[in-house]
């Protein structure tokens, strides 16, 4: 009795271990389910053996990578994951506000450092404003050349308006001027020096001078023949004040001009220019000795007065100079009568 009861338990004792033999392995196959704490077996469980690479769970494997990223791990879990570090929190302490409308990276067109350079865009703008600026100068230099040249073309139809044209030819076959004027390169030093009927050979340069035209000079006494040389001045002469002053930061060609002109420092402008006149006079008679005492020349040296300094009315020409004779009254009388020709060596 007893034999048949063991025998009919014995395989349903074999049946039992061979189903708990199963579920151990199915157990231990299951990934590990990480919302829960994991045990001190579960752990070792876990771990791969020393000197046995880890296999691959088939359950892991198996489950696609797309659902294995819908559910993300609590936190609390990753915290528990053996072998990796505690994340850092990241948590913002201030809420960021809306991005500015402006460029950041950019300087500000308000603010830049102590001695730095405008921005581009300001440069741009700064030349556009000076290219601007210069335009309406060129266009308003440009006006006034115009007016100039039509000046003295219809200056010109003029003059030719008061010759006949046999007048006219014999200029163009050779001009036969009566008088070598040396004038002041300002417009007040040139008044009626035109030439016209006096026909004139007017030589222009700063302050009037001798030693700064003296070929111009010697051409119209030696080669033209001129019987009369004149130096003319004028009021405000700005030869003379620079040079009754300091030049010295003009460039080297305009100091040498202003050198020649031999005047006191701080002297007024119209004594300066007086004193000059006196100067070319006498410069002119030592060149042209022989011209001058065979009495084929005369120098004379002559002022236009537009302020009246000299009481003889306002903008006349006033002869100052006759052959070195400086004082008025002589010369008023040397006009007079006509002796232009008559120099103080000579006697009265």
């Amino acid at each position: 009795m007893i034999l048949p009861l063991l025998l009919a338990w014995r395989p349903g004792l074999a049946a039992e271990q061979e189903q708990g033999q199963d579920q151990v392995q199915q157990v231990i196959k299951l990934p590990l389910k990480l919302n829960k704490p994991a045990t001190e077996a579960g752990a070792r469980a876990a771990e791969p053996a020393p000197g046995k690479p880890a296999e691959a769970k088939p359950a892991e494997a198996a489950k696609p990578a797309a659902e294995m990223g819908k559910k993300a791990e609590p936190a609390k879990a990753q915290e528990e994951k053996p072998g990796k570090a505690k994340p850092e929190a990241m948590a913002p302490g201030v809420t960021m506000g809306q991005p500015p409308a402006r460029d950041l990276s950019q300087p500000s067109p308000e603010v830049r450092a102590p001695g730095a350079k405008p921005r581009a865009a300001h440069r741009a703008k700064s030349k556009k404003a000076k290219m601007a600026q210069g335009g309406a100068k060129a266009m308003g230099e440009a006006a006034q050349v115009k007016d100039v040249v039509s000046s003295i073309l219809k200056a010109n139809s003029v003059a030719i308006s008061k010759h006949n044209p046999g007048y006219l030819a014999k200029l163009g076959d050779r001009a036969m001027p009566k008088a070598t004027v040396v004038a002041c390169s300002s417009p007040g030093g040139q008044l009626g020096m035109s030439g016209g009927d006096a026909d004139l050979f007017v030589i222009s340069n700063m302050g009037n001078q001798l030693a700064t035209s003296e070929g111009s000079v010697e051409y119209g006494v030696r080669h033209l023949h001129t019987p009369l040389l004149m130096f003319v001045s004028h009021t405000g002469c700005g030869a003379i004040k620079a040079a009754a002053g300091d030049y010295s930061n003009m460039e080297p060609s305009i100091q040498k001009e202003l050198d020649s002109i031999e005047i006191p420092k701080g002297i007024g402008a119209t004594n300066g220019a007086l004193i000059n006149i006196n100067n070319q006079v006498e410069g002119a008679i030592l060149k042209f000795s022989g011209e001058v005492e065979a009495g084929k020349l005369a120098v004379l040296g002559g002022y236009y007065d537009y302020n009246n300094d000299l009481k003889q009315g306002r903008g006349r020409l006033v002869i100052t100079n006759i052959n070195g004779e400086t004082d008025p009254a002589r010369i008023r009388e040397l006009s007079s009568s006509g002796r232009y020709f008559h120099y103080g060596f000579m006697g009265r």
